[in-house]
C-alpha cells in the first residue's frame, strides 16, 4: 500500500565534493504505516537504469547521521519515520549524466510482531537536473 510512495520524486541529484562529481543521491521513503529503527532495515535494494547498486557503494542517511549498510543493524537509536525520507548516496565518481533515469527501489523491513518481513518495491522515472 505505502510502496508507491518508496521512491520520493524529490532529492534525485548529483554530489559535489571540492568541484567533482563523486556519486548521486536518492530519497527513500519507508513502505510500512510506523516508523521503525535503521537496525530493521534488513534489505535496501537500487536499481538505476537497470544497472544494480552494490550495497557496499551506498551510505545512507536518516536524521542527519550517516551509516554505510553493514552498520544498518547497530542503528538501534535511529528512527525511519513515516512521513520521512531517508537519503541514499551512491558512490560513483562522475555521478549520473542529466536527464532521465529509471529509479527501482526495494526495501525489506524486519517487523517485530510479523512473522513475516513487510516489503515496498517502487520504480518512477526521475529527471536530474544538469
Amino acid at each position: 500500500m505505502f510502496e508507491k510512495y518508496l521512491v520520493n520524486p524529490t532529492g534525485f541529484r548529483n554530489v559535489e565534493k571540492d568541484g567533482e562529481v563523486i556519486g548521486y543521491e536518492v530519497q527513500l521513503r519507508i513502505p510500512y504505516y510506523r516508523g521503525l529503527a535503521m537496525s530493521c532495515v534488513e534489505v535496501i535494494d537500487l536499481t538505476v537504469d537497470e544497472e544494480s547498486v552494490s550495497n557496499q557503494a551506498m551510505l545512507i542517511t536518516v536524521k542527519g547521521e550517516t551509516f554505510t549498510f553493514a552498520e544498518l543493524p547497530t542503528a538501534i537509536n535511529h528512527r525511519w519515520e513515516m512521513i520521512e525520507t531517508i537519503t541514499v548516496f551512491v558512490n560513483q565518481p562522475g555521478g549520473l549524466q542529466a536527464g532521465e533515469h529509471k529509479v527501482h527501489a526495494f526495501v525489506s523491513l524486519r517487523i517485530s510482531y510479523l512473522p513475516f518481513n513487510n516489503t515496498g518495491e517502487d520504480e518512477k522515472v526521475l529527471v536530474l537536473e544538469g
